[in-house]
Parts: C-alpha cells; sequence; structure tokens
C-alpha cells in the first residue's frame, strides 16, 4: 500500500483539536438524512463531524456542494497530514483508503479500501474511539449492510456514545439495526429527534461548566 505522504505531521497541539468528535454513518437513503440533521446543528469551533457515506466517487462533489449549501457547515475531503478540523465536517471519499493515526492526523492512501464496504465506518470507528476516547460519538443513519456494527462496539468500549436513527423512521433500515443488535446503543430517534438530543447536550455541557 503506498501512502500518498509518508511523514506525519508533529502531535497536534490541543487547541487545534475538537472538543468532541461525532462520526456520522450512512449508505441508502443517506444523504437528505444527513442534510437535515445538520442543518438543525449550528457549527461550533469545539465540535467535529467525520461523515463517512456509501457513495459512488462521482457523487462527491454534490454531497459536498449539499452540505455547505443547505447546512452552513464547512465540508471537506482531507489529505494527509491535515487534522480532523473543529467546525468541519470532514467527509472521507469512498475512493482512497483513509485513516487516522494515533496523534490525529488524517493518512490518506492511494490504494482503494479494502473490505465490503468504502469508505469504511468500521475502520474509522475504531480509530476515532482509541483517539478521542470518551469525546468521541458515532450517531448511524439509514443504510444497507452492517458497517458500523462493530466500530460502535469500541467506541462503547471507550465509554464513547452510540446513537442511531430509529429505524421506523425511515425504508432502509439494516445499518442502524445491526448496531442495536451488536451493542447497547445511548439514543435512539428521528433526524429531529437525534438533532434535538445533541444540541440539548450541548446546552447542559456549558451549564455545567459555568
Amino acid at each position: 500500500m503506498e501512502q500518498l505522504e509518508a511523514k506525519e505531521k508533529p502531535k497536534a497541539k490541543a487547541r487545534e483539536q475538537a472538543g468532541k468528535v461525532w462520526l456520522l454513518g450512512a449508505s441508502a437513503r443517506g444523504l437528505p438524512a444527513i442534510r437535515q440533521f445538520l442543518s438543525r446543528i449550528a457549527p461550533r469551533d469545539d465540535r467535529a463531524f467525520v461523515y463517512a457515506q456509501h457513495i459512488a466517487v462521482q457523487q462527491m462533489g454534490v454531497l459536498l456542494k449539499m452540505i455547505e449549501t443547505h447546512t452552513g457547515w464547512p465540508a471537506r475531503v482531507p489529505l494527509t497530514g491535515q487534522l480532523v478540523k473543529p467546525g468541519t465536517v470532514t467527509v472521507i471519499s469512498p475512493e482512497f483508503e483513509t485513516r487516522i493515526s494515533k496523534q490525529g492526523w488524517v493518512l490518506r492512501f492511494s490504494s482503494p479500501w479494502q473490505g465490503q464496504y468504502a469508505p469504511s465506518i468500521d475502520q474509522l470507528a475504531n480509530r476515532l474511539a482509541l483517539l478521542y476516547r470518551r469525546d468521541c460519538g458515532a450517531i448511524i443513519f439509514t443504510g444497507m449492510g452492517d458497517d458500523g456494527a462493530r466500530g460502535c462496539q469500541a467506541i462503547k468500549q471507550y465509554a464513547g456514545q452510540v446513537w442511531v436513527q430509529e429505524p421506523s423512521d425511515f425504508m432502509v433500515p439494516a445499518m442502524p439495526q445491526a448496531v442495536m443488535q451488536r451493542c447497547k446503543t445511548d439514543f435512539v430517534g428521528t433526524v429531529e429527534e437525534l438533532a434535538e438530543r445533541l444540541n440539548t447536550d450541548v446546552v447542559q455541557m456549558e451549564a455545567c461548566s459555568q
């Protein structure tokens, strides 16, 4: 496997890292759900989203434009050496395998993803869980297959939170159902309820810190 950039950057400064990172995972019918969710969440510089969508490479431009036009969140496909940036949606490309290093830097390879799913929600969840531990969470939306189920187990093992979209809220419930079967979820709700819960948690955390 050939890495696009061989050298890792030095360890990131704390101020450059997000205080909380949420992995958003989706597959079939996922784009409308993610757009609706993010449009209800105000961008903040202490929070970052990593978005893994099973999608054709040719649709990536549409996906990025959709996020920035309809949600207010800046969106980017990361290159090797870049951090998971606070206040931004980091969109993982289905074309090239992408990993998160121990220091939090993105490592993007010139080879395709290995396995059934591209991008791999499981692989990303495992690395984010190791890096951010209790400050990592995952929200699994509509989709086919079971990608994300094993990764969500890792997030739970490190005291992170796992939420899923209510299966009755859409027509392709396999992905969230697989997560619910494999690990204990912390919250299940419609897209609107997921966004409302996240906003409420932020308000409560701010109140506790005062």
